[in-house]
């Protein structure tokens, strides 16, 4: 299991006060600036919100942003002489330094006429294993159950396995969504099917099933009843300097936690659900 390094509590609580929350610096009066970022799948819609309200106040900053999956987002961040990742999973290898800035859910989803709202944990995770093969096990329909998960090197599915399966893998009869995008569109269309998304991602579209009787929302994630909980972070090979520490204290404030919890939950004690 991955253990935070001393570095990342000792930057984070430099970035965070619980007293004075630490504000973006002022807005230079000289040229624009260029910050690098990468998001995850799962991170696009944090990554969009951020951007969007940071410049409103800071009109000198650009944003060049790039997508994808976990493992391609690592392989372009290592390949670059600056930038961070915004993700919700960790390299295993303790590689990157990591600042937390958030918490999403992941979340459950079927076809919305679906008569399924709820599994247990244990059904979950027995559907994901390959044992249970119809709906009608689970109080649905008698029709076949479709498992979509997401590909090798997605970090939704990391951490999904991580929560969900410990050392067990998804069954090999699960068809694969490659992006968080294509899982909400490939569920919509399919009525037996079954999948999962970071909970920024649910729409109408899709019907979220609670597990364990809690639904996926930034309150139950905020306060620990949901049970497929993680972290959101800023991921980079060193310390963020000027610009780049200015925007990840930015997003750390009461103020970016607000941005943070419009998909997400914010941090723990930094707000209060509510307020």
């Amino acid at each position: 299991m991955w253990r935070p390094k001393h570095t990342l509590v000792m930057v984070t609580f430099a970035l965070v006060s619980c007293s004075t929350p630490v504000a973006p610096a002022s807005t230079p009066t000289h040229g624009a600036v260029t910050l690098r970022l990468y998001a995850t799948t799962a991170a696009i819609p944090l990554l969009n919100d951020l951007t969007s309200h940071y410049i409103k106040n800071h009109p000198n900053v650009n944003f060049e942003t790039a997508t994808g999956n976990f493992q391609t987002m690592m392989q372009q961040l290592n390949n670059s002489s600056e930038g961070y990742l915004l993700s919700n999973h960790l390299p295993d290898d303790n590689s990157m330094l990591a600042w937390p800035i958030g918490q999403d859910g992941i979340a459950l989803i079927t076809h919305p006429k679906n008569p399924v709202d709820d599994l247990t944990s244990e059904q979950l995770r027995s559907v994901y294993l390959g044992h249970i093969a119809r709906w009608s096990e689970v109080g649905g329909i008698n029709s076949p159950l479709t498992i979509l998960s997401r590909e090798d090197g997605s970090s939704t599915r990391a951490e999904f396995e991580k929560l969900l399966l410990g050392e067990r893998l998804t069954t090999q009869s699960a068809q694969i969504a490659p992006s968080s995008a294509a899982m909400v569109a490939s569920v919509a269309q399919m009525p037996n099917s079954i999948g999962y998304v970071s909970m920024s991602y649910l729409d109408a579209s899709v019907k979220a099933l609670s597990i364990d009787g809690v639904m996926p929302t930034p309150a139950t994630v905020y306060d620990n009843t949901y049970p497929l909980r993680s972290n959101l972070y800023v991921i980079g090979q060193t310390e963020p300097q000027n610009v780049y520490r200015d925007f990840v204290g930015w997003i750390q404030t009461p103020e970016g936690q607000q941005i943070v919890g419009l998909h997400y939950a914010p941090l723990p004690n930094v707000l209060r659900q509510g307020t």
